[in-house]
Order: structure tokens, then sequence, then C-alpha cells
């Protein structure tokens, strides 16, 4: 990249443009260390959205155990050590001390989160689990990939993988709504109206918990509307006579998060083992994969249609080969004389046909009378 080229852009241009963000680009250039320049290519742009996406994922499930187990938790520091913690710290400190090695660093981190994400939950204290969250972000925080915050900062990970605060009441509400329908759905052999009628009014209409505040802000008003529609969809469910509504259930499910809330920049990440639905904003790194799945799928329904015009191609060339009888396939001007299957015996020139060839002729005869006889039978009208 040079002036001279013409292909020279200022971190404030690709800023400017929206190519990047501040901590996408900061990502980069921590990837591809300092001593010998960085060439941005193509992989290790997608190394740094991969490794972005990959912290996002940590810092949403650092998240939700401040939110649902931290709040009642007391904090015991003798519980906290955790070998693999322990190993990336030495790692980092290591990386640091070796002429400031940011690749080594980042990929100590990324190792990190790995063991994590792979470790059985249930044998991990809250303590080591916290500990592991408010370490990476003090990483993170001194990387400077989270805008103004300090490495004293006591809070677990960074900006941008939340919802705004008004809004949550709503998609609280809209979450638990969806959580409770579809686990009904899975494992009730048959959801009637009733059960669903009882689920929509146990929904405050204006979102939230009993006795929670909600934002009546025009900001908030989106979020409020999708609420109102999601139970409107939900009430006309509960007029369908039919006796079992499972599927429509699981369809209305799979369009509140696919649709209703994909569209305000919102996503639910289903959970296994009955666990409530992470609820997070729409990222750079899901709006790529949806497209890519969305791409894929349309290849696969392109290549079904292109397989499906073969096949009636197919189809249509056999109809056409067997309505064609074996005594008149050879009734044409290239011959002047036959015997009497219609096989020829002479050329348009009257020369006779020599015995290799006639041979030929006749295997040709004898696939086109099985053609034509299999197209008869299949069409009731029996044999020639």
């Amino acid at each position: 990249m040079s002036k001279s080229l013409k292909n020279f852009t200022t971190i404030r241009e690709a800023l400017g443009r929206g190519d990047w963000t501040p901590r996408g680009l900061r990502i980069v250039f921590l990837l591809g260390g300092w001593r010998e320049g960085i060439e941005i290519t193509d992989d290790l742009v997608k190394e740094g959205s991969s490794w972005e996406d990959k912290v996002n994922n940590f810092f949403l499930k650092m998240a939700d155990i401040v939110d649902k187990q931290a709040s009642n938790h007391q904090a015991d520091p003798e519980q906290a050590t955790w070998p693999p913690l322990q190993k990336a710290k030495i790692d980092i400190f290591d990386a640091l001390c070796d002429s400031f090695n940011t690749p080594s660093a980042m990929r100590a981190m990324s190792e990190l989160i790995s063991d994590y994400n792979s470790a059985d939950k249930g044998a991990l204290t809250i303590d080591q689990q916290l500990a592991t969250g408010r370490w990476v972000t003090s990483i993170v925080n001194m990387f400077g990939l989270n805008g103004p915050a300090t490495i004293s900062d006591s809070s677990v990970g960074w900006s941008g993988i939340d919802v705004p605060e008004y809004a949550k009441p709503y998609l609280t509400s809209i979450s638990q709504l969806r959580d409770t329908l579809r686990q009904q759905a899975r494992s009730s052999s048959d959801l009637d109206r009733e059960r669903l009628k009882d689920i929509a009014a146990s929904v405050p209409p204006e979102g939230g918990s009993s006795g929670s505040s909600v934002d009546a802000s025009a900001a908030a008003l989106p979020y409020q509307q999708l609420l109102s529609t999601v139970r409107s969809e939900l009430s006309t469910l509960t007029l369908n006579p039919h006796p079992s509504l499972n599927q429509d259930v699981l369809q209305l499910c799979d369009r509140i998060r696919d649709v209703h809330l994909w569209d305000i920049g919102i996503y639910l990440e289903d959970r296994a083992d009955g666990a409530p639905s992470l609820i997070r904003p729409v990222t750079k790194e899901l709006r790529t994969l949806k497209a890519n799945e969305k791409a894929q799928q349309s290849a696969k329904e392109e290549a079904k249609k292109v397989a499906l015009a073969e096949r009636e191609k197919a189809e249509k060339a056999k109809e056409e080969k067997g309505r064609v009888s074996h005594l008149d396939m050879f009734q044409t001007e290239e011959w002047s004389a036959w015997d009497e299957d219609g096989v020829p015996v002479k050329d348009k020139e009257g020369v006779e046909v020599t015995k290799s060839r006639g041979k030929k002729l006749r295997k040709e005869w004898e696939r086109q009378r099985k053609v034509h006889e299999a197209w008869r039978d299949a069409n009731g009208m029996g044999a020639s």
C-alpha cells in the first residue's frame, strides 16, 4: 500500500467509510505485530473477525453469569484459581516481555477462551468463571479494545454486546414468552388453545416483570410494538380450531427469532438444557453468517430446481422417444428398402446394407422396441 500506487488509505478514512470499526482495526494490528509491519490480507481480516466474534460470545456468557448468579454470590479468592487461567497469565506476560509480542498474547487469550468453552461448567466454580472473565476484560482494556475503559475497571466484558437498557423489559418478556412456548411445543404431545391462552396471559401487556418499570420513550417504542405484535400473533393461534398446535407454535418461535427480532437488530441465541435464550445485538459477524447460510440455502434450492428441470427434460425425452414405434423408426429418406420388421436392408442409393451394419441397426431396433412397448404399457395401450 502506497501513495504512488494510489491504494493508500489512512486510518481516519477507513473508519469514516465504515470499512472498519476502531476495535476491529486495533485487533488486526495486534494480531499482526509491530516490528515487521503489517500486510492486511484477507486471511488476516478473517482472523481478526473470528477473534472478535469469539471474544464477543465469551463475554455474552460472562454477562449471563453476572446477571443471573453473581449478584447473590459471595466471592472466595481461594476458589478462583483455575490452571488454564494461570497458564494464560504466564503466557501473556512472557509474550509482552518478548518485545511486546502481541500476536502471541492474542493467541494466548484465544486459547484460554477455547479452554473455557470446552470445560465442564458444572466442574467450574462461579469464582473461577468470573475471575477468567475479569482477567480477559482487563487485558482487552489494556490493549485499548474497550473504548475508554481502563485495566482497573471492575466490570466484565466490553461495549457493544449488550442491548439498550430501555429495550430490556420488552426483549426479556419476548424472550421468556418464546422460551416457554418453545419448551411447551417440544415437550407436549398436543399443545391446545387453552394452554396457549394461559401462556399469553402470563405476559404483562407493557412488558417487564411484575413491579418493574418500563421506558415509554420514543426509542423504546419499536420494542413495545414488537411485544404487542408477538402477543397478537399468539392470540391468533388460540383461534385455530386444530386440536394440536405444536408445529404452528414452533413456526411462531422461529419467526420471532429470525424475522421480528432480527429486523430490529436483536438476536436470540438458543441454548441447550433448558437454559434461557441469550439476548444479544446483531453483529457484523452474525449478519455475515446469516448471509452465508442464506446463500447456501439459495444454492441448494437452485440445485434442486436444476435437478428437477433435468429430470423433467429426461422424462420428456423418454416420453417422446417411447412414442416412436420400432416399426417406423427407420422410415426415413436415408433408406430405400426394409425387411418385414422395418429394419433397413438398402440405403437410399439402393446399395445393400452390410452384414455388420445390419447387426447394429437390428440392435437399435430391439432397444426401440422395448422402449416403445414400455411406453404403450405405461399408457394402457398393450403390445403393438
